[in-house]
């Protein structure tokens, strides 16, 4: 049973003075707090072969999926029932491992040791569950099929997602900006699915004549015969007086050849010449603005999936797309689309293609009422054109599942099916890896193939190989940066000075445009709305850091250390409204030292914002060694002036053991005290969880207010408990404006996961109905 306990109304005006310190503006860098106990410290201490194994050497992993011929998941096979071979050599299997959605399967980081660091800190994911990229290609979605993305998009956040699942939303044309991060949130996520719009990028309109499609310009700029006489007797039948000299030729007819070909007075081209250029150039120019739309997408997408190659494990992307062209004859080498490959080896993602066009049916001869509707006698051929067309759209969207170890999925009009059959397809995966026998490091692409032995009737989907490391470019790089090192030392202190400042800004500035959260240095960071009575609506920004994972110099039996600290807030839009920095000198004594080793650091900042939707980022960085930590939160700042039902940030915080605690400790009782705002939000099986949040613009009518409150707790898009209504006590002598309420749920019962805990309040009074969502984490 889920027991939930209020406060008294006495009780929680002390929990709003508490609430009200954080709002004197002071930064507080503390050494207490219930983010990390001594078990959680051990835990991070201990070698990190749970989920990653550090070393120092050249080796290509790859994972695989092994299906049998009925598509079927295989899920009993071992390390030495594989085979693996590149550029058709067998190589020796050095790690092997297997994973399914629940439990990550075991991977290798190798990593070159950090200049002047004594120690590495082990790696740190965000989650035990699945690591999802939805990229929408909205440079190629047509407008009616955006609206079936986005509402198969919506039902995925709501149905689909698990507990523990990372989604991080990128569209190709980055026209979503701050929302291209990782969240387990699902309000951060729906807002940023509905911000979804169409990319102009119309080459072609109806009314151009001739009209020639992208696939038809293909073709063209490829010497398709076919695919020019469309589009050069499209002209002549719509251009009654051809220059040339020709005869005949109304818009209904054809025109004869002795007018039409024949060279003009003046000896020059004949009218189906110069229709010819026309045609040609036209499609050149429909070819060379689609390449540029085409390596826009796969450069994003080649940028994405090399972003996420610090992030241990198998991660997926799902991209739903329209599909789109290589490029014809001309522009065929615009992209080489081996780089994808590489990126995903280098990084352990999957690619599943989905074409969000559904089924598709093509006119057959095409539509009469079409302008550029055919003669009779090339209907076939427009035809022709136009069902194979529908096939080399797809060409990218195959080639980019097939070389990744993914899977295409089309004609279905339902895309959420498409949605769920990526992610049944990674129930059961291996991971293997290799160091070749020979490292080539010679720049070019090397082909990996995985056979399972003695069973032939199995299919192996696996990435298609890599692109080796080039040693002619390394040393280049290597000896520009001996010369740097050469050169500094000329330099003046003053300009030493500037130059470490810069390379601080560039280092801290990648941590904080991180798609996921650097964890060399375990950074966790909560923002949180209040609206105080002395400084209206504010963001509370609390960050925790691991002081376990910092490289400290001990000198006359003090712990010194330095770090770089910079908070910015970011609107929907990407526009700054608010920032800090600051630097933090360590000087810690023993006692102060292993405090902070179980404890950590907690710093915090009231921020003062308008209404809006916001993104907060934090970024720390060790003076040292130059290692970072980076974490953002979401926080939503509503307009209290619109008179609307409403409540803060639901703050957490960790309570004693529930079985353990006294009856005069527990809420609402004489001398219990509510504990710091948890950060993590991570909380220990079998102990309690305290929440608090304040209620806004409740209607007082002829009394007082008649509120009432149900906590509803959720495992992924499943509901696992719900409260009876509980009646928010208000007194006389309450603050009306902000209306507090604080209760205890025991986690007794919950088993180890992460959870949603969403609180519903109703004004009875006006029937106006609010609520608040959090995420936590119960291990």
């Amino acid at each position: 049973m889920i027991t939930i306990r209020p406060h008294n109304q006495a009780m929680l005006r002390r929990l709003l003075l508490m609430t009200l310190v954080i709002g004197s503006g002071l930064v507080l860098l503390e050494l207490r707090g219930p983010a990390h106990s001594q078990e959680q410290k051990e835990k991070a201490q201990k070698p990190a072969d749970e989920t990653a194994v550090r070393i120092e050497t050249e080796l290509v992993q790859i994972d695989i999926v092994v299906a049998d011929k009925q598509g079927k998941l295989v899920r009993d096979l071992r390390r030495e029932d594989f085979e693996l071979y590149e550029d058709g050599k067998k190589q020796e299997i050095t790690h092997f491992a297997q994973g399914s959605a629940a439990r990550p399967a075991r991977w290798l980081t190798a990593e070159r040791p950090r200049v002047g660091a004594e120690r590495s800190a082990p790696p740190s994911a965000l989650s035990t569950g699945r690591y999802i990229v939805l990229a929408v290609d909205d440079f190629h979605l047509a407008a009616e099929n955006l609206v079936y993305t986005r509402r198969a998009l919506l039902r995925f956040v709501n149905e689909q997602m698990a507990p523990g699942d990372q989604v991080a939303l990128v569209t190709t044309s980055g026209s979503i900006g701050m929302f291209q991060q990782f969240t387990n949130e699902r309000d951060v996520l729906e807002r940023a699915i509905n911000r979804l719009t169409v990319q102009n990028r119309t080459v072609t309109s109806i009314s151009d004549m001739p009209r020639i499609t992208d696939y038809q310009a293909e073709l063209i700029d490829m010497g398709d015969q076919d695919a020019i006489e469309l589009a050069v007797q499209e002209i002549m039948r719509l251009d009654p007086a051809p220059q040339g000299g020709g005869q005949g030729g109304g818009r209904g007819g054809a025109s004869g050849p002795a007018g039409r070909n024949a060279p003009g007075p003046d000896g020059g081209i004949s009218a189906r010449e110069r229709a010819t250029l026309q045609v040609q150039t036209k499609a050149r120019m429909i070819i060379a603005q689609n390449v540029n739309y085409s390596r826009a997408t796969l450069s994003t997408l080649e940028s994405v999936i090399r972003s996420l190659n610090g992030l241990p494990g198998r991660k997926m992307m799902l991209l739903l797309t329209d599909g789109f062209y290589m490029g014809g004859r001309t522009f065929q080498q615009a992209y080489d689309i081996r780089r994808i490959t590489d990126a995903a080896t280098r990084s352990g993602v999957v690619i599943y293609s989905i074409d969000a066009r559904g089924l598709i049916a093509a006119v057959p001869g095409g539509d009469a009422s079409d302008p550029g509707f055919p003669e009779p006698n090339l209907a076939g051929a427009r035809a022709r054109i136009e069902m194979s067309a529908i096939e080399a759209r797809r060409d990218a969207m195959n080639a980019l599942a097939a070389d990744t170890g993914g899977k295409a999925f089309y004609n279905s009009n339902d895309l959420s099916l498409g949605l769920q059959r990526a992610l049944d397809d990674n129930e059961t995966y291996y991971v293997l890896a290799y160091e070749p026998a020979v490292s080539r490091r010679d720049g070019r692409f090397h082909q990996i193939e995985v056979r399972v032995a003695d069973r032939p009737e199995l299919k192996v989907r696996t990435r298609k190989g890599y692109l080796a490391r080039n040693d002619t470019a390394e040393k280049a790089v290597e000896k520009a940066a001996d010369k740097a090192a050469a050169k500094q030392k000329e330099k003046t202190p003053e300009k030493i000075a500037i130059e470490a400042q810069a390379a601080r800004e560039k280092d801290l500035r990648k941590g904080l445009g991180s798609l996921f959260p650097i964890r060399d240095i375990p950074v966790d960071l909560a923002a949180d709305f209040i609206n105080v009575a002395d400084g209206g609506s504010c963001a509370v920004i609390n960050a925790h850091i691991d002081a376990s994972q910092l490289t400290y110099q001990e000198v006359q039996g003090l712990h010194l250390d330095v770090l770089d600290l910079t908070v910015m807030v970011f609107d929907e839009r990407g526009k700054l409204a608010n920032s800090y920095n600051d630097r933090i000198g360590l000087n810690l004594k023993p006692t102060s030292y292993e405090t902070a080793i179980k404890m950590g650091f907690q710093y915090r900042k009231l921020l003062p914002l308008p209404p809006g939707f916001y993104q907060a980022r934090v970024a720390v960085r060790e003076e040292k060694t130059g290692r970072l930590g980076s974490a953002a939160k979401w926080v939503e700042v509503p307009d209290l002036g619109k008179k609307q039902l409403l409540v803060s940030s639901i703050l957490l915080s960790a309570s004693e053991n529930a079985a353990n605690t006294p009856a005069s400790t527990a809420p609402g009782e004489k001398g219990y005290q509510m504990r710091a705002t948890s950060v993590t939000r991570r909380f220990k099986r079998g102990t309690s969880l305290d929440f608090l949040v304040f209620t806004y613009n409740a209607s007082a009518g002829k009394g007082l207010p008649d509120l009432v409150i149900q906590s509803q707790v959720y495992a992924g898009s499943k509901l696992v408990y719900a409260s009876p209504l509980a009646k928010m006590t208000v007194s006389t002598d309450s603050d009306l404006q902000r209306i507090p309420y604080a209760a205890r749920i025991s986690l007794e019962e919950f088993t180890v996961g992460d959870y949603e805990l969403k609180l519903v309040v109703i004004d009875r009074s006006t029937k106006a109905t609010t609520s608040r969502r959090i995420n936590f984490s119960v291990e």
